[in-house]
C-alpha cells in the first residue's frame, strides 16, 4: 500500500539547505539517503567516504554547477542538469562545491548502498552529462533518466532514478518492476495519488512491484527513484556504511592512516568555486 513518508528539513549556515529522506530505512533500500539541496557556498570540508555510492545530480534550473573533487586526483564539474557517481568501495575523500559561490545550486544527493561484496571494491567515479540522459514524453508528462533503465551507466546494484514534470491536471503512472521498490519525491507543485495529497517536500512509498497514479494539481515536478533491495545489515558510522562492527573500525583506521587517500583543503576562494551522513 503506498504511503507518505516525510522528510527531516536541516540547514547548515547561511550557504546549504535541506530536507531529506533517511528512515524507514527499509522502505529506502537500497538507497541510504536522499537529500534534496540548495547550496550557495563551500560548505563542507574534505571528508571520507566508504561502504557506499555518493550519488549528485543538479536539475537544469540550477543556477550553477558544482565541482566534485577525490582522492584519486579527479576535479569534475558538474553541470546543471549533470550527474556524478562517487562509488566510494574501501573508502576515498571526498569534496564538492558550488562552481560560482553566491549562486545557487540545485539538486540531490543520494547515498545508495552497496552490497555486502562490493563494500571492499576499489573506489572509482562515474558521470553522465545531461544530454546523454534518455528523454521519454508521455500524455501531459516527460521524462529524463537520469541513472537506471536505458541510461549508460555501468551501476553497481540495480537502481533507478527519473525526473517526471507532469502538467496541470495530467497523470503520470508510477510503475515498478518486479522485485522492486521505490519512491518519488515531490521536487514542486502539488497533487494527489489514491487520495494521498501531495506537495513539496513530501515522498510517495510504494512497495515491491508497486504502481500508484499521480495526478497533478498544478504543474509537478518528481523525483522517481526505485531500486531492488537488498535486504542486508548495515552499520552506519558517520560516513561509513559497513556490513559490520569489524568493517567500521578498519575503514577508520584507514582513513586515519591515509588508506583512503589524502585531499587538501581549498586554498583560494573558487570562482569555479557537502555531503555527510548524519
Amino acid at each position: 500500500m503506498p504511503r507518505l513518508l516525510q522528510p527531516q528539513r536541516h540547514r547548515i549556515g547561511a550557504g546549504f539547505q535541506a530536507e531529506g529522506w533517511r528512515e524507514p530505512l527499509a522502505l529506502l533500500d537500497p538507497f541510504i539517503m536522499v537529500d534534496h539541496f540548495r547550496m550557495s557556498e563551500a560548505t563542507f570540508a574534505p571528508h571520507p567516504h566508504a561502504g557506499f555510492s555518493a550519488v549528485t545530480y543538479l536539475f537544469d534550473d540550477s543556477a550553477t554547477g558544482l565541482v566534485s573533487r577525490d582522492s584519486l586526483g579527479g576535479e569534475h564539474a558538474i553541470p546543471p542538469g549533470g550527474l556524478h557517481w562517487t562509488l566510494a568501495g574501501r573508502g576515498l575523500m571526498h569534496d564538492e562545491f558550488p562552481a560560482e559561490t553566491g549562486r545557487e545550486a540545485h539538486g540531490l544527493q543520494i547515498f545508495v548502498n552497496l552490497p555486502a561484496e562490493q563494500k571492499l571494491r576499489a573506489p572509482a567515479v562515474m558521470h553522465l552529462a545531461p544530454q546523454q540522459m534518455p528523454r521519454r514524453v508521455g500524455d501531459g508528462w516527460q521524462a529524463v533518466q537520469v541513472f537506471g533503465g536505458t541510461a549508460e551507466l555501468a551501476l553497481p546494484w540495480p537502481t533507478a532514478l527519473a525526473i517526471v514534470d507532469v502538467e496541470a491536471g495530467a497523470t503520470f503512472d508510477f510503475v515498478l518492476r518486479d522485485g522492486e521498490q521505490g519512491f518519488a519525491v515531490v521536487i514542486h507543485g502539488s497533487g494527489e495519488s489514491g487520495g494521498l495529497p501531495l506537495s513539496g517536500g513530501r515522498a510517495l512509498s510504494l512497495p515491491l512491484a508497486g504502481r500508484a497514479p499521480i495526478v497533478a494539481d498544478e504543474a509537478l515536478r518528481l523525483a522517481c527513484f526505485a531500486g531492488r533491495p537488498l535486504q542486508e545489515s548495515i552499520v552506519r558510522h558517520g560516513p561509513f556504511v559497513m556490513s559490520d562492527e569489524g568493517q567500521v573500525v578498519a575503514a577508520l583506521q584507514r582513513f586515519q592512516s591515509g588508506g583512503m587517500g589524502r585531499l587538501s583543503p581549498r586554498t583560494i576562494p573558487s570562482t569555479h568555486n557537502k555531503d555527510t551522513l548524519s
